[in-house]
């Protein structure tokens, strides 16, 4: 009898463990639907933010921050930190974010990357006062890499961050060890396409007032849009707006510089360099590469089929393989490690 007592003691003992179980489970579960309830229909930041660090996480990057000029600047930091660094620098109207399929495949390479939100831009607060052109940006992140005491580096830039790499390897050549600049700006292309003639009919064709207006600049940018769920449109649009003022001041800025502010100066650049675009870029025409080629001394240009603009999302094997192919030549050792 005694045993049997036992047994039906622990017996309810056990019923009472998976029942509080059970109950903690639909509390959870009632929690967690609550939260992504209200991220999707009310604040969709209580989505976006979380998911954005569990997909860092998911890369191996980390999330971080330096004071570098007395301004904070928030980067993602990735790989050995006794790897050789490169430095990836993202485009207009993007953020960090935008580079992380990038640092997370090279910071498993064995390089020490490293993404800054550059000045204006995703969390990096726009500098008042400044008037922020290609010369600006150059400084600025040579003032970021002191900070975390990288003296040169690869650099890797897309778009506008390209023509800051660019811009940065002519004005301080010591920093730069080899340059990737991926559909970079800066030139005037030979060909100009249907965005570069809305730009001459002073349209920004890249300015975000609205959803209607991040749909036109995904269609313009991305050869196939990647789909995004209608929180993160929603927050997009509503970071776009919350940093407008700052953007239009950026844009007025850089412009000349992004026009055509590298030609004929490029052949300062002393690193070697790719330069590679998709050959359906609607934003920088593909025949921009003849430029870069022409005037830069040590230039591999690259056109990667069935990419837009965004190369690196239409087209990653391409654009991957290209760059893999390049840095190799230049860095068998740390290619491999």
């Amino acid at each position: 009898m005694s045993r049997r007592g036992g047994w039906l003691r622990g017996g309810s003992r056990v019923r009472r463990w998976v029942a509080r179980a059970v109950l903690a489970g639909t509390v959870g579960a009632a929690l967690a639907g609550g939260i992504v309830a209200y991220g999707w229909f009310v604040d969709p930041a209580f989505l976006v933010i979380p998911l954005q660090r569990v997909a860092c996480w998911r890369l191996g990057i980390g999330r971080t921050s330096v004071d570098a000029g007395g301004v904070r600047w928030p980067y993602l930091d990735a790989g050995p930190r006794d790897g050789p660094p490169m430095v990836f620098l993202h485009g207009f109207g993007t953020s960090k974010e935008a580079m992380m399929v990038l640092v997370g495949h090279f910071a498993g390479r064995g390089w020490r990357c490293v993404a800054p939100d550059m000045p204006g831009f995703g969390e990096h607060a726009c500098h008042d006062g400044a008037r922020m052109d290609g010369a600006f940006y150059a400084a600025a992140v040579g003032e970021f890499m002191d900070a975390l005491g990288i003296a040169h580096a690869t650099v890797v830039g897309t778009s506008m961050g390209g023509a800051v790499a660019a811009e940065l390897a002519i004005d301080d050549p010591r920093r730069v060890d080899a340059l990737v600049l991926l559909s970079p700006a800066g030139v005037e292309p030979p060909v100009r396409n249907a965005f570069m003639q809305r730009v001459d009919s002073g349209e920004n064709p890249l300015d975000i007032a609205d959803e209607r207006a991040f749909d036109d600049v995904m269609r313009t940018v991305f050869l196939r849009p990647p789909p995004v769920p209608q929180p993160f449109r929603r927050w997009f649009v509503a970071e776009a707006v919350r940093r407008r003022p700052c953007t239009l001041a950026i844009v007025d800025a850089v412009k000349p510089f992004l026009q055509d502010g590298l030609r004929g100066r490029m052949g300062a650049i002393a690193a070697p360099t790719m330069v590679l675009y998709g050959s359906a870029d609607a934003v920088t025409d593909p025949s921009m590469r003849q430029v870069f080629a022409a005037e830069i001394p040590s230039c591999r240009a690259v056109v990667v089929p069935d990419a837009g603009h965004v190369a690196f999302s239409d087209n990653w094997p391409g654009v991957r393989d290209a760059t893999e192919s390049f840095l190799g030549s230049l860095r068998p050792a740390a290619a491999q490690r």
